[in-house]
């Protein structure tokens, strides 16, 4: 169905491979470039323990050293299933032992409440009422935010649909493990590999 749309442009650039393949197999003719998205490597990276931990005490007070940190960074809108997250979150700390459940926080950085999304505080209220969950919903610096990212044990995009997912880019630099779901640009990130050959 987007084929007319696609063949009225002179030129497709995609930064998704996914989207470069399905319109180099629905508009052959129609010039078609692939340019990935990238993240600065100089920016995007991991930080000795030393100066994560007084980056903890300014803005995350309440984060201790052994806290197990689950980091969401995304909008707060429904393609984005922050509330799935937040039920995922629940679920996961339900099927802990209680002393290792309590040692669990799930970072959202978002906006808690958006007209365009979920009433998230909410959601936790109802949804998940014994376990951590903090919002971070100021502004950050890349700077700022590659030491959340750090500070995580894990990233979560789980995004019904993603053309490619920045954040979870961005936390792999910082040699932070991610969990996806296999979608759009979300794959890119992932690693595949099919009869021993990178896809």
């Amino acid at each position: 169905y987007n084929k007319s749309t696609w063949n009225s442009n002179d030129q497709f650039v995609s930064i998704s491979k996914v989207t470069h393949d399905i319109v180099s197999n629905v508009c052959p003719n129609l010039d078609n470039t692939y340019i990935p998205h990238s993240v600065d490597h100089k920016m995007f990276k991991p930080i000795p323990k030393e100066e994560l931990a007084e980056f903890s005490e300014q803005y995350f007070p309440t984060l201790e050293e052994d806290r197990f940190v689950v980091f969401w960074n995304n909008r707060n809108i429904r393609r984005k299933l922050p509330a799935d997250v937040i039920m995922g979150y629940k679920t996961f700390c339900d099927n802990l032992p209680k002393e290792k459940a309590e040692k669990c926080v799930l970072v959202m950085h978002t906006q808690p409440v958006d007209k365009n999304g979920t009433d998230l505080p909410e959601v936790v209220s109802n949804l998940c009422p014994d376990y951590d969950v903090i919002f971070s919903h100021n502004k950050l610096e890349d700077k700022q935010l590659n030491f959340i990212y750090n500070i995580a044990d894990i990233q979560v995009n789980i995004a019904s649909n993603e053309g490619f997912g920045l954040g979870t880019a961005e936390a792999v630099m910082a040699g932070t493990p991610i969990i996806v779901n296999v979608t759009g640009g979300l794959q890119d990130q992932c690693g595949f590999e099919l009869n021993g050959k990178h896809v």
